[in-house]
Parts: structure tokens; sequence; C-alpha cells
């Protein structure tokens, strides 16, 4: 009986069989991307996705052609739709580098980050190496140059900010009394807050979050520290006032120290705040 249902096909398909042809049937696919440049402007950028894009697509297409095996149809699917998952969001990408819309690109580039994440975990549970984790290294590279595009397009815009905040707050008149300085801070102050909501409001690069978040965290701290002394200046109290203005200027030190490890020395040292 078993040899005749061997004859017949009824065995059906072995797992290390499947994993030999699915794995085969990407590489190809993924020494292509494998050989691209990382992309240096968005355009590249558009270019460089819409090319992750067709080779994953082409992946997921040839693992739908191969028969899986008979117990292992749920799972397989599930990888194959992981992979069209990042061939999708590949495009969301390649759309948004073309129109040069900042911010949809570093959301984009985040969610094929993930994207490509969960299609190498699905695939590498199920004993794949090329499919899904081979993906992993070339989809990096291009997430990598969209990193160092919007990161230079990032520091340009903060930095052309802080040059225009920094000349109005030097042109505030210097205090000469704690009734001057609460007059300057009331000047003073609002530009700094104007300042920073415009940073935030900026795309920040794809990996990047953290840092920004650090730095614009530092300086929220440093700018509701400022309050404080702006409080104590205009109760007319130099004893608190001299104590908080302490605090600043550490809070200050620490925000600047972010801002230039960053690249935004403007918004930094050199910067009025």
């Amino acid at each position: 009986m078993a040899a005749g249902l061997a004859a017949c096909g009824g065995g059906g398909v072995s797992k290390a069989e499947f994993v030999a042809k699915a794995d085969g049937a990407c590489t190809a696919g993924n020494g292509l991307l494998a050989i691209a440049a990382k992309p240096s402007n968005l355009p590249e950028l558009s270019v460089a996705a819409a090319t992750v894009a067709t080779s994953v697509d082409s992946q997921a297409e040839a693992l739908r052609q191969l028969k899986a095996p008979g117990d292992d149809k749920a799972v397989v699917t599930g990888v194959i739709d992981a992979l069209a998952g990042v061939g999708g969001q590949a495009r969301i990408l390649q759309e948004a580098a073309g129109k040069t819309d900042d911010a949809a690109t570093a959301r984009a580039a985040n969610e094929l980050r993930g994207k490509a994440d969960d299609a190498a975990n699905k695939a590498k549970a199920y004993g794949l190496a090329s499919c899904g984790q081979g993906l992993q290294a070339p989809v990096a590279t291009v997430l990598e140059g969209g990193r160092t595009i919007l990161k230079a397009a990032f520091v340009a815009r903060a930095e052309s900010l802080c040059t225009a905040a920094n000349r109005r707050a030097d042109a505030l008149a210097n205090p000469t009394s704690l009734a001057g300085v609460a007059r300057y801070l009331t000047a003073y102050l609002p530009i700094a807050e104007k300042l920073f909501a415009d940073i935030k409001a900026l795309a920040v690069p794809p990996g990047d979050d953290s840092a920004v978040a650090e730095m614009l965290t530092a300086q929220d701290q440093a700018l509701a520290k400022e309050k404080e002394a702006h409080a104590a200046a205009q109760r007319g109290n130099a004893v608190q006032f001299d104590r908080l203005e302490g605090e600043v200027i550490t809070l200050i030190t620490a925000a600047n120290a972010k801002f230039d490890a960053y690249g935004l020395r403007a918004c930094g040292t050199l910067s009025s705040f």
C-alpha cells in the first residue's frame, strides 16, 4: 500500500523539499538587492524601494506556486503574507520618497523595517534562510540610506530655525536688574517655545526617534526650569531666582551636548537657548 501511495504522489512534498525550493526561489532576488547601492537622495531612495518591492513581490509569487507540506499550509501562507507585506510597504516608501514627502517617507521607512523583521522572524521560525532573513541586509541598506537622507534634511531645517531664533533672542536688550530679567524672559520664552515646537514638527529620521526625543526632552526640561526662574524674577525673589538659574544652566548644558552630538550646533552650544 505504501509503495502504491508513493507512486501516486500520495506522500506529498516534504518540509525539507519545500524549504530547499523556497530558499532557491528567494536567493536570486536577494542577490539583485544585495548589489544595489545605498541611496543618497530621495529619488534614489524611491528607486531602491521599488527594487525591493519588485524583488519581494516576485519571491512571494514564486512561493505561492510551490506546493506546501499538507500540515504546514497555514504556516507557509503566513510566511508568504509577511513577505507580501514587505513588498507592499516598500511601494508605499517608493511613493512617499518619489513625492519628496519627508514625513511620509520616515513613516514608511519605519513601517518597512518592522515588516521586514516580521517576515524574517516568520521565515526563520519555519526553517527558511534566504526567504525573509535574506532580505534583512538589503532592506537595512536601503533604510540606512533613507535615514542619512532624512537626517541631513532634519539637521538643515533645524539649524535654519535655530539660526533665525538666535537672531531674535540676541536682539533683546540685556537685563541689568532682576526686574529687567523678568522682562527679558517674558520676551525670550515665547521665542524659545516657538523654536522647539517648530523643531518637533519636523520629520524625524527613521531609526533616530530615541535620539531626537532625548534631546528635545532635555530642552523641554531646561525650558520648564527657565519658566520657574521667570516666575521667581517676576516675584522679585532674587535668592530663588539665583538658585533656579543655576539649575537652568546645568540643564541647558546637558541639552546642548545632545544637540551638538546630533550635529545641531546652532541649536546647541552656539545657540542662545
